[in-house]
């Protein structure tokens, strides 16, 4: 059983968990701290830019935590076996079963793209974070923001709406009315591997009340959630999980939807 002397150092975040639990599935058991796998994990989450260095001591995800992390995952999926695990250790092998194993694996690799770049984490609320971890929610947030130009610059007057919750700026400058806007890439993070380039039909015009609530919905159903569902969701609150038919343009609400109400 490992030994650690790791007390003061963060707790680990999802997108750790998440490398760990990949590695515990690709080998079906925990593996020892002397095990090449483990030192790699090791060494890729020392250099990685997801715990300020400040608050970590020189025992900081060493072969030992990362061992010990594996037996703490193994047990969450096996709680007989009398060691401990963390909520999120639980929380994880609940969402992502031995089933899913090929979904970790390619959240894995994309955690390990980012940090490669040198990726880091803002500093999100738990539920603000997307299920893909930290990291991949950063980069979708950084990424929204590098093209809202582009989007805007590619669209017309009378196309500054809202696509789901159909507001439109009142008659400003165009300056002004833009500010009102942001872009929301549509595609799922994990559908991101070895993309280099955006396309604008990649992205949806979205006012940045909708733009926070699609972002929150996202967090807390663990799941990627496509524009039209959230529409339905604002036209029809929690009365259904819908079931969303293919687009056919943004529907028409009332005047006094909530979020077009406080520009009226």
């Amino acid at each position: 059983m490992p030994i650690t002397q790791g007390s003061g150092n963060p707790d680990w975040n999802r997108d750790e968990t998440l490398l760990a639990l990949d590695l515990l599935y690709r080998h079906g058991a925990p593996i020892h701290k002397g095990h090449p796998e483990v030192e790699e994990l090791s060494d890729l989450l020392r250099n990685a830019l997801i715990h300020p260095p400040e608050g970590r001591r020189p025992s900081f995800r060493n072969a030992d935590g990362v061992a010990l992390k594996l037996q703490n995952l193994f047990s969450a999926i096996d709680p007989t076996r009398g060691l401990s695990s963390s909520i999120l250790d639980r929380a994880l092998v609940a969402e992502y079963p031995r089933s899913r194993a090929s979904e970790v694996a390619a959240l894995g690799t994309l955690i390990r793209e980012a940090i490669a770049a040198g990726e880091s984490a803002e500093l999100l609320p738990d539920d603000e974070v997307f299920v893909e971890g930290h990291l991949l929610t950063s980069r979708h947030r950084s990424r929204d923001r590098r093209l809202r130009k582009k989007l805007l610059g590619r669209t017309a007057d009378d196309q500054l709406v809202c696509s789901i919750c159909q507001f439109s700026a009142p008659p400003l400058d165009r300056r002004l009315r833009d500010s009102f806007f942001e872009a929301h890439h549509i595609r799922p993070l994990s559908d991101a591997k070895g993309v280099t380039s955006t396309r604008i039909a990649d992205l949806a015009l979205l006012c940045a009340g909708c733009h926070r609530f699609i972002h929150r919905l996202i967090a807390i159903r663990k799941r990627w959630v496509p524009i039209a569902e959230a529409r339905d969701y604002v036209r029809n609150g929690s009365r259904t999980e819908v079931s969303v038919a293919p687009e056919s343009g943004p529907p028409v609400y009332p005047r006094n939807v909530a979020f077009a109400a406080c520009y009226e």
